[in-house]
Order: structure tokens, then sequence, then C-alpha cells
């Protein structure tokens, strides 16, 4: 009788987790295109300094 354990041996052979980060990469790097293309239309007076400062506070929020 099985005790609910089982060998993942025997299971198919899933991409699913890989897939998964995949698509939270790509959707990683969409959002960081879109927030600078945002940050050109919206202020585009801002300095380069502060438009690296602005992308690093969303780099932080986006992973945390």
């Amino acid at each position: 009788m099985s005790d609910g354990n089982f060998n993942r041996s025997l299971l198919p052979h899933t991409d699913f987790q890989s897939g998964v980060r995949t698509g939270g990469a790509r959707m990683r790097a969409r959002a960081l295109e879109a927030f600078a293309q945002a940050l050109d239309e919206v202020f585009p007076a801002a300095s380069d300094d502060e438009k690296v400062r602005a992308e690093l506070v969303f780099r932080k929020a986006l992973n945390d």
C-alpha cells in the first residue's frame, strides 16, 4: 500500500516551471521598457541621473 510518497522519476517530464520563469522574466523586461518609454514621454526634461534613479526605484519595486 502506498504511503503517499512516489518516485518523481516515474512522472512525465514537463517544462512548466521553466516556462513560468521565462514568462515572468519577459514580463519584467516589458515592464521596464514601458516604464522607460512612459518616463520619456511624461518627463522629457528629466536628467539622465533622475531617469536612472527612477528606474532603480522601479526595478526594486518590481522585484519585491
